[in-house]
C-alpha cells in the first residue's frame, strides 16, 4: 500500500465519484480506477460499491478511510517538521485542547514556553476530553489540555488550575438567587449540562433526594453557554470559561465535589518530540504544587 494509493482512495471517498477524484488529483479517470483496483486486490477486500454514477463506501472502506486520514496527516506533519528543521526551527508540537480547557494559567504557561523556545510552532486540535484521550492513545497528538474527571492510568498529569462549577443564566432567570446556591435551589429550572458531569450531578441529586429534568445534555461547554445566552435555561459550566459568556449572571454551587481541574497530560508509555517534552516540563515546573 503506497501513499499514492491512499491519496487516490481518500479523494474517492471525499468526492464520491471517480471523475471527481480524478479532477481533484489532476489525473485522468483510468489511472484512478487502476489504483483503486490494485489497492482492493492487495488488501483482498472491496472498498467501494460501484453505481451507475456514484460509488458508495463499504464497511472495509470506512475502516481503511479512518486509517488513511491519520497516515496522510502524520506524513504531512513529518514533512512540515523536516522543513522547519531545515529552516532552522525546532519543529512543532501537536497539542489537543478541550473546549473548556483554555484558561489564563494555560495561556501563561504557553507564553513562558514561547519565551524560551521561539522556534517551535504549534498544531492545535480542538475536541472534547474523551476524544482527545483517544487521540493521545493513537498518537495523533502528543499532549492534551483536558478536564477532570478522566482515567489517569498510564498518564503523566500536571494540574493547571482547579475550577468551581457554577450555574450561569440570564439575570431574569437566576437574578433572585443568592450568590452561593445548592443544586436543590435550581431543581425547577431548565438545566443545561456537560455530558461528562452528568454522573456527578445525578449522584448529588440522589444524595440530596431531588429530581431534575435536564433540558440539554451536550459534549461542549460552548454549547451550554450558547443555550444559556439564548435564555433557554441555566448552564452548569466551569467558572474559568465565564469570560466567554455574554450578559449572563452566575451563582456558585456550594457542594464540595462540584469542582473540576484543567490538566496537561501525556501518555507515560509514548515517545514524544523533544519540544513537546520541554513544553510538558515547563508546565510541570510552573504548576507542580497542584494536584489533579
Amino acid at each position: 500500500m503506497t501513499m499514492e494509493q491512499l491519496y487516490v482512495f481518500t479523494a474517492l471517498v471525499e468526492e464520491g465519484t471517480i471523475s471527481g477524484a480524478a479532477r481533484r488529483l489532476h489525473m485522468s479517470q483510468p489511472p484512478v480506477s487502476i489504483q483503486l483496483k490494485n489497492l482492493e486486490n492487495e488488501l483482498g477486500v472491496k472498498l467501494f460499491e460501484r453505481g451507475a454514477r456514484q460509488i458508495s463506501i463499504t464497511e472495509a472502506g470506512s475502516l481503511l478511510y479512518n486509517y488513511a486520514q491519520k497516515i496522510v496527516e502524520l506524513k504531512n506533519s513529518a514533512e512540515d517538521d523536516m522543513k522547519s528543521l531545515k529552516a532552522g526551527k525546532k519543529g512543532s508540537i501537536r497539542l489537543g485542547v478541550a473546549s473548556s480547557g483554555t484558561c489564563d494559567e494555560f495561556i501563561r504557561g504557553v507564553a513562558a514556553f514561547r519565551a524560551e523556545h521561539e522556534n517551535i510552532s504549534f498544531k492545535v486540535y480542538d475536541d472534547n476530553t474523551f476524544d482527545l484521550l483517544k487521540s493521545l492513545e493513537k498518537q495523533k497528538i502528543e499532549l492534551a489540555i483536558v478536564r477532570t474527571p478522566f482515567p489517569k492510568k498510564g498518564m503523566d498529569v500536571v494540574s493547571i488550575v482547579n475550577d468551581r462549577i457554577v450555574a450561569a443564566g440570564l439575570p431574569e432567570i437566576i437574578g433572585e438567587l443568592p450568590e452561593e446556591i445548592m443544586l436543590k435551589d435550581i431543581k425547577k429550572l431548565p438545566l443545561i449540562i456537560y455530558r461528562r458531569w452528568e454522573k456527578l450531578i445525578r449522584e448529588n441529586m440522589e444524595h440530596e433526594k431531588i429530581k431534575i429534568d435536564f433540558l440539554c445534555i451536550n459534549d461542549d461547554s460552548r454549547t451550554s453557554l450558547q443555550w444559556a445566552e439564548a435564555g433557554l435555561g441555566v448552564a452548569l459550566i466551569p467558572e474559568s470559561i465565564l469570560p466567554l459568556a455574554h450578559n449572563l449572571s452566575h451563582r456558585r454551587l456550594s457542594e464540595d465535589n462540584f469542582s473540576s481541574s484543567i490538566c496537561l497530560v501525556k501518555r507515560s508509555d509514548r515517545h514524544i518530540s523533544e519540544g513537546a517534552e520541554e513544553f510538558f516540563m515547563t508546565f510541570k515546573n510552573m504548576f507542580s504544587a497542584a494536584d489533579c
